[in-house]
């Protein structure tokens, strides 16, 4: 089965859409999977002539005021044209996820995707809402967590110290925890890919990061502090003025 993921996030790198398009295409390893990114318009021809040729389209794309990302707007605007003239025939799946707690504040978005699927006569196959944008700092938080403990059992070999079982507890104990917070959303792509591997239709689900809605308030408020410390220059652009250029 040909299978096409698409980010439609228009960050160069580290989106949350495209670390659940990669999650979801983990799911899909027995199928010709391949990816590509909406951020760069040149690509658009490219990515509409391998319509003709896949057998399910999986777009993972955030919520952007409560709406489709222009971008992404405007390339289904090709889209439905080109599948029109071509009669593709593929089924399309959406993953869409934003900064609120709620995944069900993605309920209208998925629905603006069922719409265009109706103009494009092409049978809607269902989407996952997903609430919370600190997956993405979660997955890198943890991943440095078990890196951690890995050298550290390794350095104790090395030495002649075998490690014992106490050693992997607190690997064991983060593994756990991530779990827990990213539960639904495991469930919620297990169950998608299940629909993709059948092109079958399924209903939209939502779910969101399993913590309170108070203690998100405050982990967001962290996640904000990382983005600037990861990137660098947010803050900085943020402040900056425009250059103002005078007319001639």
């Amino acid at each position: 089965m040909n299978i096409m993921i698409l980010n439609g996030s228009p960050k160069k790198k580290s989106s949350t859409s495209g670390f659940l398009g990669k999650v979801m295409g983990s799911c899909l390893i027995n199928h010709d999977v391949n990816y590509f990114s909406l951020r760069i318009k040149n690509e658009y021809p490219k990515i509409l002539q391998s319509l003709k040729y896949v057998d399910a389209l999986i777009l993972a794309v955030p919520l952007y005021v409560d709406g489709i990302p222009s971008h992404v707007l405007e390339f289904l605007h090709q889209a439905e044209i080109f599948c029109k003239e071509n009669k593709c025939n593929f089924s399309p799946y959406v993953i869409s996820n934003n900064g609120f707690i709620e995944g069900v504040h993605n309920k209208v978005h998925l629905k603006m995707y069922e719409c265009w699927c109706r103009r494009t006569r092409i049978i809607w196959g269902g989407g996952i809402g997903v609430g919370g944008e600190i997956l993405r700092v979660l997955s890198i938080y943890f991943s440095v967590a078990f890196a951690v403990h890995i050298i550290i059992n390794l350095v104790k070999y090395i030495l002649g110290t075998l490690p014992v079982f106490d050693d992997w507890i607190p690997l064991i104990y983060d593994i756990a925890v991530y779990l827990f917070f990213n539960i639904g959303v495991i469930y919620c792509i297990i169950r998608l890919s299940a629909s993709v591997r059948k092109l079958g239709k399924t209903k939209n689900r939502y779910t969101r990061v399993t913590v309170s809605s108070f203690l998100f308030v405050h982990m967001a408020d962290i996640f904000m502090v990382l983005t600037v410390l990861f990137n660098g220059k947010n803050i900085f652009f943020l402040l900056k003025k425009d250059k103002y250029i005078p007319k001639k």
